[in-house]
C-alpha cells in the first residue's frame, strides 16, 4: 500500500514575489511624490497669498491714494526670500533746502512675508514710455520695478515664481492699468 508523501515545500512561487515587489515599488512611488510634493505644495500656496497681497495693495493705493511698492529682498545663508510693502513719502522741502533722505518707508500695515525654502520670485520690469510723469523718482534705477500709483495705475512687470531655481506656474503680468493677470 502506497501512502500518501506528503510532500513539503517551503518558499515562496514567483507570483508571490512579484506582487511583493509590485506592491513595495507603487508605495515607495507614493511617498516620494508626497514628499516631492510637499515643497511645489508650499511654493504654490505662496504664489496664491502673493497674488492676494498684490490685490490688497492694489486696492489699498487706491481707496487711499498712497503710493505703496513691493519690496523684494533675496534669500541669504540665514534668511529665507521674503517681501514687504513700502510706501512713498515725497520729500518736504525744510528751510529752503530738500530733503531727499528716506523717501520709502515701510508700509507698517502689511507684514512682512517668508517665502518657503528654496522659493523664490523674480520681477522683470515691462517697457512702458512714462510721457507725461512729473516725478522721476518714481522712475529711477533705484526705485522699486513694483509701484501702485495710488490713481489704479501702476508701473508694468511680469512676476514669475520659482522652486529650486525651477519657474513653477505660469507668469504673472500686471499691467499699466493695474490689471492682475494670471494665466494659470
Amino acid at each position: 500500500m502506497n501512502t500518501p508523501r506528503r510532500s513539503s515545500i517551503k518558499g515562496f512561487t514567483l507570483v508571490e514575489v512579484i506582487v511583493v515587489i509590485v506592491v513595495m515599488g507603487i508605495l515607495a512611488s507614493m511617498i516620494l511624490m508626497n514628499i516631492g510634493g510637499t515643497d511645489q505644495r508650499k511654493a504654490m500656496q505662496a504664489r496664491e497669498v502673493f497674488l492676494m497681497d498684490m490685490q490688497k495693495m492694489l486696492r489699498v493705493a487706491n481707496d487711499q491714494s498712497r503710493i505703496l511698492a513691493l519690496n523684494p529682498q533675496s534669500a541669504t545663508d540665514v534668511a529665507n526670500f521674503q517681501y514687504n510693502i513700502v510706501e512713498y513719502l515725497p520729500t518736504q522741502q525744510t528751510s529752503g533746502s530738500y530733503n531727499q533722505n528716506n523717501q520709502w518707508k515701510t508700509y507698517s500695515e502689511f507684514e512682512p512675508r517668508i517665502l518657503p525654502d528654496h522659493v523664490s520670485l523674480s520681477i522683470q520690469a515691462l517697457d512702458h514710455a512714462y510721457r507725461n510723469a512729473n516725478n522721476s523718482e518714481l522712475l529711477k534705477q533705484s526705485a522699486p520695478k513694483l509701484i501702485w500709483l495710488g490713481n489704479g495705475e501702476a508701473k508694468p512687470v511680469r512676476v514669475q515664481f520659482y522652486l529650486n531655481d525651477q519657474p513653477i506656474g505660469s507668469e504673472i503680468e500686471i499691467d499699466h492699468l493695474g490689471k492682475i493677470v494670471d494665466e494659470s
